[in-house]
């Protein structure tokens, strides 16, 4: 196979770059993996309502998990996945509420979204701003 040295310059620099790549390549399963753990539940709506104000709310003295959800297009479902945590003891705005049943348990659980954050299970928050005590 005869090649001109402008095509075995393209073919050079082909080469260096994917062995360059190669560790970026190797990093990509390891995240993935990481990610496929991460457990999602699965929820059947049964009242939603948005409010026309948001709502004063705030964490006690514990951080709360807040889940990701996927709300179904052609069925009133709702999925959540763990996506990280609120802080202990901040004030937050809620703009929506959620009411579900869950398709494991069968119990029904209400879930509010924290504006700017995603949905926390509403048990774990108190109505009202966060107030220091003395």
């Amino acid at each position: 196979i005869e090649m001109e040295e402008s095509q075995l310059k393209k073919l050079a620099t082909i080469f260096a770059g994917t062995i360059l790549a190669l560790p970026i390549f190797a990093a990509i399963p390891v995240s993935t993996a990481n990610a496929a753990k991460t457990k999602t539940y699965h929820f059947s709506i049964l009242t939603s309502d948005f409010y026309d104000k948001s709502r004063v709310y705030h964490t006690k003295d514990h951080a709360v998990t807040v889940y990701r959800a996927a709300i179904g297009a052609d069925t009133p479902s709702i999925d959540f996945t763990a996506r990280g945590k609120l802080k202990a003891a901040t004030t937050y705005d809620v703009t929506q509420y959620v009411k579900a049943k869950s398709n494991a348990t069968k119990k029904n659980r209400a879930f509010l979204y924290v504006k700017n954050h995603g949905w926390v299970q509403s048990a774990k928050l108190v109505k009202g701003a966060f107030q220091q005590a003395d």
